[in-house]
């Protein structure tokens, strides 16, 4: 029941974060640079909020490595990659992202997963 509630309130979180970003997009004033550092930042609890649930469900259907991590391993890796796509989006508005810097970005996300679930099992 706890977890039920706890991607209820991620996903209601997510949405929020996701209408927050539309508004700030296709609301009435132009883009200025403070809308487009809050877009930066609301990326991430828009990833985190609509990307835990599906984790967390990921990890009960595939349990990789014996017993699945728990709900707040799904939520640690939802945030992650939020980070990842605000950073790659300050990249893109900047006009340095190129696809090489994407894989880097992208490995380094998941080392860091990766030394995080090898030093919570030991």
């Amino acid at each position: 029941m706890r977890s039920f509630l706890l991607n209820i309130t991620l996903l209601l979180m997510g949405i929020a974060a996701v209408a927050a970003m539309v508004w700030l997009v296709v609301g009435p004033e132009p883009p200025t640079p403070q809308n487009l550092a809050l877009l930066l930042v609301l990326i991430i609890p828009a990833a985190t909020g609509l990307l835990a649930p599906f984790l967390g469900w990921l990890h009960r259907r595939m349990p990789i490595g014996g017993s699945p991590p728990t709900t707040t391993a799904a939520i640690r890796q939802g945030f992650l990659v939020g980070v990842g796509m605000a950073l790659m989006g300050g990249l893109q508005l900047a006009g340095l992202l190129d696809p090489t810097l994407i894989l880097g970005i992208m490995a380094l996300i998941v080392l860091t997963e990766a030394l995080l679930q090898s030093r919570s099992r030991s």
